[in-house]
């Protein structure tokens, strides 16, 4: 049985994210609200504190994909400065960095039905799983990460891909 081809084309959540997040950097962006769709990702934050205004970005599977190779040519000219504040400046490697962690947990568990939600101190994620006693019967899942723990998964992420880039530079 084979897969239709959208679904094979699907870039994994840690480069999808990790665009979003690459994105939300470029960004003055609070109260974010990440909801994955069939087609892709629909992105809602405010451009200020007050939540006066809200804006909206789509990110189709199609443009995520586009993107990917895009970021990927562009690796090494620098980062742009942050436009955040609290705890997305504080950090390290602001919204594109902990969404790239977080996308990688992600598809590590072979979630779905991906939501996150910005918190003052934190992000609550939710998704879709299969359990292990019974991978037919996936289950829904709920994580409040606090600061300390995106910092983990960070550091992680770099501990991870650390093999990696020392052999590309020898």
């Amino acid at each position: 049985m084979s897969m239709p081809a959208e679904v094979q084309l699907r870039p994994s959540y840690e480069h999808a994210l990790r665009i979003i997040g690459r994105y939300l950097d470029a960004e003055p962006a609070y109260y974010v609200t990440v909801l994955e769709m069939d087609d892709g990702f629909t992105v809602r934050y405010s451009p200020t504190r007050q939540r006066s205004e809200t804006r909206t970005a789509q990110f189709s599977w199609a443009r995520l994909r586009d993107l990917k190779v895009f970021n990927a040519a562009g690796r090494g000219t620098g980062r742009r400065s942050r436009r955040n504040f609290g705890l997305w400046n504080d950090l390290p490697g602001g919204y594109q960095d902990f969404f790239r962690a977080l996308g990688h947990t992600l598809d590590d568990k072979s979630a779905s039905s991906v939501a996150i939600d910005s918190l003052p101190k934190g992000v609550a994620v939710s998704y879709v799983c299969p359990t292990r006693d019974r991978p037919l019967a996936p289950e829904k899942r709920y994580d409040v990460l606090n600061r300390d723990v995106m910092e983990d998964m960070i550091a992680e992420a770099q501990r991870r891909r650390a093999p990696n880039i020392t052999q590309l530079r020898v």
